[in-house]
C-alpha cells in the first residue's frame, strides 16, 4: 500500500492524532491536538495535513470500547486507501497504554510509520509495575516507532532506562499554547489578587494541599481564588467550608474553554502544587497571558519554571512554604508584573504554537521519510 510523504511529490504528509476524547476534550491531550489541528489547517504551507482518531471517547468505559474498533477500523481504511502517511501516537499510562500498544501493533501489521508522543505522569512508575507481557509489548511499541517525542530532557532519561534501545529515536518537544493578547490587572490596591488552579482536583495535583495554605493565609486581606477542574469536586467544596474558606475561595468544577480563558484574564497567579506531572499545559497557557506560576519541581516543570524569572518552586506536600510563596506574590504586586512579563517572554521564545508547529511538521516528515535526526546515546532537540 502506498502512503504519500511531504516533499516527494504532490501531495502533504497525511498524519492522523491518535487523541483520547476528541474535539474539545478533557484535559491537555485534546486541548494540544485542537491546537495542532487548527494551526495546521491555517498553515498549508507546512506540507501536512491532520485528523483526528479517537481512540477513548468522552462516553462510558464500555462505550468507550466500541470508540476503540472504530478507531482500528478507520486506521485500517485509512491505510488501505493509502491516506495516511504518519500516526502520531499520545501515549499515557494505564488504558492508554493498553489501547497504544494495540494500536501501534496494527500500525506495524498494515507498515503505517508511527511516532510515539509520551504524556503520561507517573510512567516510568507504571512501566515498573506491568507483567511481562505488557511490558514486552511497550517495548515493541517504542522500538517500533519511527520517533519518539517527549516533554522534557526528564522524560528523555526516563524513557532512555526504561527501553535503552529506544534512545537514538527520543527528541524533546515541550508542549506549546498559541499566544494571548491580554490586558494588564490592575494594582493590588485597587483589586484583590486571584489567584487560579486549573486541574482535575485531588492529591497528585495538590489541591488540598492549596486549600490548607490559604487556610492559613484567610485572615490576609487582598486575594480570592478559583480552584477549577473535575475530580472530587464535592468533597473539594466540603473542604473549603470545614476550612472557613467559603466567599474567598470558589469551585466551580469542570470549565468550558470559554470560561478557562475568561478565568485566565483575571488571573494574578496560577498555583499548581503537584505530586506528579509531565508538563501541564496549564502553565504553558499561564505564560501566555502573563501570569507567574507557583509550582513544584516535578517532572519537566523545572525545566519551564525558573524561580525568581517567571514563577516559585515549593516541594510537594511542603504546605508552609506554599503558604509563604502564594503571600510573597499576593503583597508583592511588582514582583508579580515582572515575573508575569518574563513568563510571556519565555513564551513567546519557547512555548508559542506557531513555533512548535514548524518544528512539529518538520519532524514529522523527517521521519515518515526515514531521515530523522540520529544521535548516539543522547536526545535531540527539536
Amino acid at each position: 500500500m502506498k502512503h504519500h510523504i511531504a516533499g516527494t511529490g504532490t501531495q502533504p504528509l497525511s498524519v492522523l492524532l491518535a487523541t483520547p476524547y476528541g474535539k474539545d476534550g478533557m484535559g491537555g491531550i485534546d486541548r494540544l491536538n485542537d491546537a495542532i489541528i487548527e494551526g495546521i489547517a491555517s498553515h498549508p504551507g507546512l506540507g501536512v495535513r491532520c485528523g483526528r482518531l479517537v481512540t477513548r471517547g468522552k462516553g462510558s468505559l464500555w462505550a468507550a470500547q466500541g470508540i476503540f474498533a472504530a478507531a482500528l477500523l478507520k486506521l485500517a481504511f485509512a491505510a488501505a486507501r493509502g491516506d495516511v502517511s504518519l500516526l502520531h501516537i499520545h501515549l499515557s499510562v494505564r488504558g492508554s497504554s493498553y489501547r497504544k500498544a494495540i494500536l501501534a501493533k496494527l500500525a506495524r501489521v498494515l507498515g503505517v510509520p508511527y511516532v510515539v508522543h509520551l504524556h503520561g505522569t507517573d510512567y516510568k512508575e507504571f512501566w515498573q509495575q506491568t507483567n511481562g507481557f505488557l511490558r514486552a509489548e511497550l517495548g515493541r511499541m517504542f522500538d517500533g516507532s519511527a520517533g519518539i517525542l517527549v516533554l522534557g530532557t526528564y522524560w528523555a532519561k526516563v524513557v532512555g532506562e526504561l527501553q535503552p534501545s529506544a534512545i537514538p529515536k527520543i527528541a524533546v518537544l515541550p508542549n506549546a499554547t498559541v499566544a494571548v493578547d491580554r490586558r494588564p490587572r490592575g494594582d493590588a490596591g485597587t483589586a484583590d489578587a486571584r489567584i487560579t488552579f486549573l486541574g482535575q482536583l485531588g492529591r497528585r495535583k495538590g489541591s488540598a494541599d492549596l486549600l490548607e495554605a490559604l487556610a492559613s493565609l484567610k485572615d490576609m486581606p487582598g486575594w480570592t481564588a478559583t480552584l477549577a477542574g473535575d475530580g472530587p469536586v464535592e468533597e473539594t467544596r466540603q473542604q473549603v467550608q470545614s476550612l472557613g474558606l467559603e466567599g474567598r475561595v470558589h469551585i466551580p468544577g469542570w470549565i468550558s474553554t470559554m470560561e478557562r480563558t475568561a478565568l485566565l484574564d483575571e488571573t494574578d497567579m496560577l498555583v499548581l502544587p503537584s505530586y506528579a506531572e509531565n508538563l501541564p499545559m496549564v502553565i504553558l497557557e499561564a505564560f501566555a497571558h502573563g501570569i507567574p506560576v507557583i509550582s513544584t519541581p516535578v517532572g519537566a516543570i523545572p525545566e519551564v519554571v525558573v524561580p525568581e524569572r517567571n514563577g516559585l518552586l515549593i516541594n510537594a506536600g511542603d504546605v508552609q512554604a506554599l503558604a509563604a510563596a502564594i503571600r510573597r506574590l499576593i503583597e508583592d504586586t511588582a514582583l508579580r508584573r515582572t515575573m508575569g512579563e518574563a513568563a510571556r517572554q519565555d513564551h513567546a521564545a519557547k512555548f508559542e504554537m506557531n513555533r512548535y508547529l514548524s518544528r512539529l511538521s518538520s519532524w514529522w516528515i523527517a521521519v515518515a521519510d526515514g531521515r530523522a535526526q540520529q544521535l548516539e546515546g543522547r536526545h535531540a532537540d527539536l
